[in-house]
């Protein structure tokens, strides 16, 4: 273990959430709300950022990737429990559920404990959404940063699964890197704001859902999710939910480097496939409901629940757990592919669902044709071999875990729907589910070790999987292991 590297780790990540507790303070206090709770998590904060101090000479010229997954993996947690402070000393959530919902928020999954969202402080539910936005900033970072050397994410991510299989990274550092990615964030997020606030929310709401929008988060500061708004507003939430998908190395490439070759990702078009297909079954659906008296709104619904669930956003406007259960089926489906890698989505992501269908197809054409070499190409370019090794193994990883964890949660009792959709929606970070978890419901009814199992769920869908499951491997301890 690289104590000092650690104890810079949580030193920087303590100062980081700092920094961002201090809008929903300043909100507190100029609304004359309890800050006291705000305060203190402040300077806990404040506190364990001091142990940058005794790590302040040491020298990382030397790390190894093996540092760099510890690292990402500690200072996750570290994020997570700090941000739980809030919650905790505000006395609106005990132990577990406070870690839940911070959990939650970091992870951009979007499930909540909450039952009665808009009786909490103006400023606690400021933190909860700003929680989802710093969580969406750290998946870019790991994207190019650390998952490079598992052989499914980051480098590997930008070189084989991003448009062209063409670049190992936007540029050669790191830091570089995650600045332009930060950059195009932040920039989607003042125009999404701009947008809800033209569209006729409040400038705080307009906030608050612009951080929840384009980290693909879905926490709301309203009970009723997106559906207490205007069709205006939700049209709104469609656009950015459909953006936010999108692979950020093509925003790079198209308005840095004008390569509109870029559009005709393949990636890309099977997103618009997946939208348009999941929109027309829900739409149908909506229409033939009493939910939507219209054929506009029947479309809205369709439309955006679609999105919302291949994003994983998890915004509600309708209570679609009262459609049939095809169309629940086929929300969840889309809603474990995933929308585009790059993006900060969670699921499979639809390359790899893409990869995934064509080994599929080709081995049943080698069967039929005695072919000894399988050839899976995206955008006309060959896919290694061991990517897609790591790509059958990621997949076949979620399966068994999915497989375990509903078993476990109906050993606590919980009937299967709730037990697969609760264990589906933390694992791929998209927030509702079905039963007791749908929609229009939230997890309070999970039992405290059902919590603690989903936060850990959270935690793993998020940090791809792979990034959790080696540790556990001894040869990734002992000195002379290479990460490639």
């Amino acid at each position: 273990m690289n104590l000092p590297l650690n104890l810079r780790i949580i030193a920087v990540v303590s100062a980081m959430l700092a920094l961002f507790q201090l809008p929903s303070l300043a909100l507190a206090w100029h609304l004359g709300e309890p800050v006291a709770p705000a305060a203190w998590t402040l300077v806990i904060n404040l506190t364990l950022s001091l142990l940058y101090l005794p790590s302040r000479k040491a020298s990382f010229a030397n790390l190894q990737a093996r540092d760099g997954v510890v690292a990402v993996i500690l200072g996750w947690l570290v994020m997570i429990v700090l941000g739980a402070l809030p919650y905790y000393l505000s006395g609106t959530l005990r132990g577990m559920d406070a870690l839940f919902e911070s959990a939650s928020g970091f992870t951009t999954t979007g499930s909540t404990i909450l039952a009665d969202i808009e009786a909490l402080p103006q400023g606690l539910l400021l933190w909860r959404s700003t929680s989802q936005w710093i969580g969406g900033m750290g998946i870019l970072l790991l994207a190019v940063a650390i998952l490079p050397y598992l052989g499914v994410g980051g480098a590997q991510i930008m070189k084989a699964e991003m448009p062209g299989f063409r670049k190992d990274r936007l540029t050669p550092r790191i830091a570089d890197s995650a600045r332009i990615l930060w950059g195009i964030y932040v920039g989607l997020t003042a125009l999404c704001a701009l947008a809800y606030w033209l569209a006729g929310m409040n400038a705080l709401e307009a906030v608050h859902h612009a951080f929840t929008t384009i980290s693909i988060g879905g926490f709301s500061p309203k009970n009723a999710s997106m559906g207490a708004y205007n069709p205006g507003i939700q049209w709104c939430a469609i656009l950015f939910m459909v953006l936010a998908g999108v692979n950020y190395l093509l925003y790079f490439q198209l308005l840095f480097q004008r390569e509109w070759r870029s559009l005709r990702d393949e990636e890309l078009q099977w997103y618009g496939i997946i939208i348009l297909v999941g929109s027309l079954f829900c739409t149908l659906e909506a229409f033939a409901s009493t939910a939507a008296n219209n054929p506009h709104d029947a479309l809205l619904h369709g439309l955006f629940q679609a999105v919302s669930l291949v994003t994983n956003t998890g915004f509600a406007n309708v209570d679609w757990e009262t459609w049939p259960l095809y169309v629940q089926i086929i929300l969840l489906t889309i809603a474990i592919t995933g929308a585009m890698s790059g993006s900060t989505t969670g699921g499979i992501k639809i390359v790899r669902a893409i990869v995934l269908f064509k080994v599929l197809f080709a081995v049943i054409n080698r069967m039929l044709t005695q072919e000894r070499v399988i050839a899976v190409k995206i955008n006309g370019k060959r896919i290694p071999s061991e990517l897609l090794d790591s790509v059958m193994a990621l997949g076949f990883a979620m399966t068994l875990i999915v497989a375990a964890a509903t078993i476990l949660l109906t050993a606590l009792h919980l009937d299967l729907a709730t037990a697969f959709s609760a264990t589906l929606a933390t694992l791929i970070n998209v927030g509702p589910g079905i039963g007791l978890v749908g929609p229009m419901e939230n997890f309070s009814a999970i039992p405290d070790p059902g919590k603690l199992l989903l936060i850990v769920l959270m935690v793993i869908g998020r940090l791809e999987v792979f990034t959790v499951f080696i540790l556990f491997v001894p040869h990734f301890w002992k000195p002379d292991a290479i990460l490639r």
